[in-house]
This record gives structure tokens, C-alpha cells and sequence, in this order.
């Protein structure tokens, strides 16, 4: 599975992209650390589109949502989880709605690789 990873925090891509890749869970594609750079790689070339993109949802500049927002309006078939240490009902509800595949909490890093594979 080919994945990319969006987070404004560059140890949280790091560290996912390591355990994902030790673990023989997926292949990361690429990483980006904002919401417009991650629409940006989305949409570089049909070889950058990942299998399944998690992203965070609160970043500086794009949040993850607005940034899902703008590739589900493309590329209504892509496949979006969300992983932030927010476990607010708005934001859940938000995420649900703009038609993500999962929502994951960051503290909860062992759920990752299932959610990845389902």
C-alpha cells in the first residue's frame, strides 16, 4: 500500500513513516507539512497519488480539512484518514461529512496500520 503522510509536525511524518515502513505496513509516497503542499504533491503527477492519504487536521496556513476538501472535490475516489490528537465531536463530524474513510486519534499510533489496511 502507498501512502503519504501530512502533518505540520516533520517528527510525526518521520516517526510514522518508520514504523509504517519497519512493520512492512505500507510505502510512503511522499510527506508534506501544510495543507496547500500536501494538495500540491496530491495532484504533481498520477504516480503521487497514494493509495490512502492521512493527514492531520489542524496545520498552520491549510488545515487538513480545507486540503481534503479541495482533493475530494477533484478526486472524489480518494481515500483520506485523518490522525490528530483532536477528539472533538465538531471535528469528527466535519471529517465524516467531507467523505474521509477514518478518523484516528495520534495517541492511539497502534490503530494506524489496521485502519491503513481496511
Amino acid at each position: 500500500m502507498r501512502i503519504a503522510i501530512v502533518d505540520d509536525d516533520p517528527i510525526v511524518c518521520q516517526s510514522l513513516e518508520t514504523i509504517l515502513t519497519a512493520t512492512g505496513t505500507a510505502e510512503v509516497l511522499w510527506m508534506a507539512n501544510d495543507g496547500d503542499a500536501a494538495v500540491r504533491r496530491y495532484f504533481e503527477t498520477p504516480a503521487s497519488r497514494p493509495d490512502v492519504l492521512l493527514i492531520d487536521i489542524q496545520m498552520p496556513g491549510t488545515s487538513g480539512l480545507d486540503a481534503a476538501r479541495e482533493i475530494l472535490a477533484t478526486d472524489p475516489a480518494a481515500r483520506i484518514l485523518f490522525l490528530t490528537t483532536f477528539a472533538d465531536q465538531s471535528y469528527i463530524a466535519q471529517a465524516m461529512g467531507l467523505g474521509a474513510k477514518g478518523y484516528l486519534i495520534k495517541q492511539d499510533v497502534a490503530a494506524v496500520g489496521p485502519a491503513l489496511q481496511a
